[in-house]
């Protein structure tokens, strides 16, 4: 059993890219923990609202933690040097990790304490009435701050950070192959999806746009993509796999022309969706994508500041 640690900003949000790339659906939640009945896959490092990826030794309870400590084996999970460490998502808890260490100690072979840098790092992790004892798989890396929009070298204001954009690909369901950003803008998506071994194709209407989407591409190294210039709603090609922003104004308000930019690239949709699209607008449009015959399988609302909620909706034909 995997335990994965979320992001508390949107657990929902969270949740969600992780079972969207799972072989299972069986899952556990509490609170900022996601108890999911698989193996690892190396696919979970591309998450983006994950702090670390744990495997599950056994479950507990303050009543039976110290039995099943003592009735587990620690010596199968042990390499050379080890630490516990704690990861507390109550008040307060009647143990620390120095009297975790010490029973985990008896526990072991030849055991060797080292608190910088050791081999094994055994977890508790208490939450609510639960105790889990782990051993961390994967701490999830944020190197994608260091791609935040004002970071990149062609900027553009409306561009995603790349933690969401990381979200929405996953949302997707895509493993592999070709994802389209039909309004791709500075390439925010785009990055992301190449850094994740897929291959990113593009369109816009704006020339410029594209050339800043092409420098930011080559910027980070990736080179099997496609830019072209065209025009969303006119789209013919199947594309198995759409994640895009659709561009808003500086309005609260859907505009008549937004709308009808909207509804007529959700019809051309219905005809060139493969597979699964997730898409993000800055107003509620649920009425639009029915009335274009597209399911909704998923949506979330994701808060920017007081005057910006995004909302995410993960569309299949």
């Amino acid at each position: 059993m995997l335990l994965f640690h979320l992001s508390g900003e949107n657990l929902g949000l969270a949740r969600e890219e992780i079972l969207s790339l799972a072989d299972t659906s069986r899952y556990r939640q509490i609170k900022n923990v996601l108890l999911l009945d698989s193996g690892y896959s190396k696919i979970f490092e591309r998450l983006g609202f994950t702090h670390g990826i744990f495997d599950v030794f056994f479950e507990s309870d303050n009543k039976n933690l110290m039995q099943d400590i003592m009735c587990f084996n620690f010596n199968w999970n042990y390499k050379k040097d080890f630490r516990v460490k704690i990861l507390n998502f109550k008040e307060s808890i009647d143990f620390d990790e120095k009297k975790l260490g010490s029973i985990v100690y008896k526990k072991l072979k030849n055991p060797k304490v080292n608190l910088s840098n050791p081999k094994t790092t055994f977890f508790f992790i208490f939450i609510d009435d639960k105790i889990f004892c782990c051993r961390l798989i994967k701490k999830i890396e944020k190197s994608f701050n260091s791609r935040k929009p004002h970071l990149k070298p062609e900027l553009h204001p409306t561009s995603l950070s790349p933690k969401l954009a990381k979200a929405l690909i996953n949302l997707s369901g895509v493993k592999e192959g070709v994802l389209l950003d039909p309004f791709c803008g500075s390439g925010g998506i785009l990055v992301e999806a190449g850094l994740m071994g897929l291959k990113p194709e593009g369109f816009d209407i704006d020339r410029i746009m594209l050339k800043r989407a092409e420098i930011n591409l080559k910027h980070y190294g990736i080179k099997d993509y496609a830019l072209k210039l065209q025009d969303a709603v006119e789209t013919k090609n199947k594309y198995d796999y759409t994640v895009s922003e659709l561009p808003f104004g500086k309005n609260s308000r859907i505009s008549s022309e937004l709308e009808k930019l909207y509804s007529d690239f959700l019809k051309n949709l219905k005809k060139f969706l493969g597979k699964r699209a997730v898409l993000v607008f800055p107003f509620d449009v649920k009425d639009l994508i029915r009335k274009n015959r597209l399911k909704i399988i998923n949506e979330f609302e994701y808060y920017i500041h007081k005057s910006m909620t995004k909302r995410i909706y993960v569309l299949e034909r």
